[in-house]
């Protein structure tokens, strides 16, 4: 009986060390996906071609600046919602589109598009920045 009680101090020791491992690869893991992620510049989350405010961070920017920068963004932002929503009503009242190819003109413009978008304008910069290219 002695000898299983100092056992079980070592095991569980073991067992809380390999746990800190495992976490601590997880969280090196988790922080390389997101520093190989491209950056947001379309929200995956809007419409597509919708820009995400955060990317404003790009730029040097003043305080005011990034305000007008902001300003910008809403109004590009309301007029690419605004272009799609005519674009599509036109299409269904004046092109009379039939139902099967309203959907596909409107699939156009689903949300989960912008990240494919951003993985595109990554690998751009990318091979612009590689000094292979030049």
């Amino acid at each position: 009986m002695k000898s299983n009680w100092k056992i079980t101090p070592v095991v569980i020791m073991a067992v809380v060390a390999t746990a800190f491992a495992v976490s601590a690869q997880e969280h090196k893991g988790q922080h390389a996906n997101e520093a190989s992620k491209p950056p947001e510049i379309f929200c995956s989350h809007m419409k597509t071609g919708q820009l995400c405010p955060g990317n404003a961070s790009m730029f040097q920017l003043t305080d005011a600046q990034k305000q007008q920068y902001r300003e910008a963004l809403s109004n590009y932002n309301k007029a690419v919602d605004a272009a799609q929503k005519q674009f599509l009503s036109d299409l269904k009242d004046k092109v009379h589109l039939s139902e099967a190819e309203l959907a596909l003109a409107e699939s156009w413009f689903a949300q989960g598009l912008n990240p494919e978008i951003n993985r595109i304008l990554a690998a751009r910069q990318q091979a612009k920045s590689d000094p292979k290219n030049h």
